[in-house]
């Protein structure tokens, strides 16, 4: 497992409007929009804390109600908060929160849906809407927090530009809550929506439900939970995910509730959405900082990963102090804010090959290309190819490639006697033989 690197000391995108947005949440969406040239984010906010009140949208609530804030940046790391004016609160609506649900919208999941052939609905949320009209439940000490109430759930909404957004009239789409973020997908080859969060997991866990509408959801179904070999008294906090390169990859939140009280990111990979794997031996893949920073008490890398140029783009959320839990007391600075970890392409993980050279043979594939490619760091050693029959014996002309060497992104394999064109569409399997050197990825083209 490869870690990214953390840019810069400070979060991109902080607290800076103390009239409305006491905090931000890695809770929401973060995309780059190629028309308008920029990257977008829908993020959490909360004007103030629990025990203050406030007048939102002309009720009188807990400071504590999550709101859905949204900002807009040129190169993801300078970010503006335009004005959107559709949100009054404490009597002024100059802020950057979005009207979107009743009132307490949290962990809101945006997809761009381009295709959709009705412009309104190009844009689409799901979202846990809860807290109904009166439902303040007080507890020891006088905390005040939302109750559950009538049409409480997960909700859907529509827009066709992301900012100005249409309730679809069948909420709740689910009439369960997840106390967390969600993530939908659409998945190219159910043809469907899919969303993941904690609604019908039964706490710490993941269900998923599934829509070919955006509007009927399936029952949620578990599908991702802590098993024997996680540390004691940890739970998943979120699964967070996206399609990478057709393959699930999700980043779990680790709660280590009876440990440390902290939270960092771990890696889970799947074929189809249903059954996940832990990748490698369950490393950290995004830890929490040095003592004192920032983020040294939760680390938890946010959905939709960004692939830009030789890079992918990982928002992360975080904040000073751990979670707490039953044995931890919580100290944690709730301002936090949003960073961003750079991870070269494909750069997840790696088979690694040490000073003895190592090989592997694929399961048989199809050469669907004129070409191969890979991506590999032999900075200190090298690479070959031996495209084979399915029987695992080298198939004349492609015996053993030209070696490739050096920390390449996109190495194209070559071979002294063929041109792999000649195998286009054929069933083959590959042997790669590497010393001192990690490989990535490979592919056809």
């Amino acid at each position: 497992v490869h870690q990214p690197t953390k840019q810069g000391s400070e979060p991109v995108l902080s607290s800076d409007n103390a009239s409305w947005e006491s905090h931000i949440s890695i809770y929401g969406t973060t995309m780059y929009d190629p028309e308008r040239k920029q990257f977008r984010r829908w993020y959490l906010t909360s004007p103030g804390k629990n025990e203050e009140r406030y007048d939102v949208r002309g009720k009188t609530i807990p400071g504590n109600v999550t709101l859905l804030g949204y900002a807009e940046s040129t190169d993801g790391t300078t970010w503006e908060k335009p004005d959107l004016g559709q949100v009054e609160i404490n009597g002024d609506s100059h802020n950057s929160v979005i009207d979107i649900g009743r009132l307490n919208c949290e962990g809101a999941s945006i997809i761009h849906d381009p295709l959709d052939p009705d412009p309104d609905k190009r844009y689409k949320a799901f979202y846990w809407e809860h807290g109904g009209e009166g439902t303040l439940s007080k507890e020891p000490g006088g905390r005040v927090l939302f109750g559950s109430g009538d049409g409480d759930g997960m909700w859907v909404s529509h827009s066709p530009d992301g900012i100005v957004w249409t309730d679809y009239d069948i909420n709740p789409a689910i009439g369960l809550g997840s106390d967390s973020d969600q993530t939908v997908i659409w998945d190219p080859n159910l043809m469907k929506y899919c969303a993941y969060g904690r609604f019908g997991a039964g706490g710490r866990k993941t269900a998923r439900s599934v829509s070919a509408d955006f509007v009927s959801w399936s029952e949620p179904q578990l599908v991702f939970e802590c098993d024997e070999n996680d540390e004691i008294d940890t739970q998943f906090y979120a699964l967070p995910l996206d399609l990478y390169e057709g393959l699930f990859i999700g980043v779990p939140w680790m709660y280590r509730q009876g440990v440390d009280g902290t939270i960092d990111t771990q890696l889970a990979v799947s074929r189809d959405g249903i059954r996940w794997e832990r990748v490698g031996t369950r490393e950290t893949f995004l830890p929490v900082g040095e003592l004192g920073s920032w983020d040294d008490g939760l680390c938890r890398v946010g959905k939709q990963f960004i692939t830009r140029d030789d890079d992918i783009m990982l928002f992360y959320g975080a904040v000073l102090g751990p979670h707490g839990g039953p044995k931890i007391k919580p100290t944690k600075n709730v301002a936090g804010g949003i960073g961003l970890a750079l991870l070269r392409r494909d750069g997840w993980a790696s088979l690694r090959a040490h000073d003895e050279q190592g090989s592997l043979l694929t399961r048989p594939l199809t050469v669907d290309g004129d070409t191969m490619h890979l991506n590999v760091d032999a900075g200190q050693g090298q690479a070959t190819v031996t495209i084979c029959d399915l029987d695992g014996r080298a198939i004349d002309g492609f015996g053993t490639s030209k070696p490739v060497a050096g920390d390449q992104l996109d190495a194209a394999v070559t071979w002294p006697e063929a041109a792999l064109a000649k195998l286009n569409g054929e069933r083959v399997r590959v042997m790669i033989r590497m010393r001192s050197a990690d490989l990535f990825s490979f592919w056809f083209e």
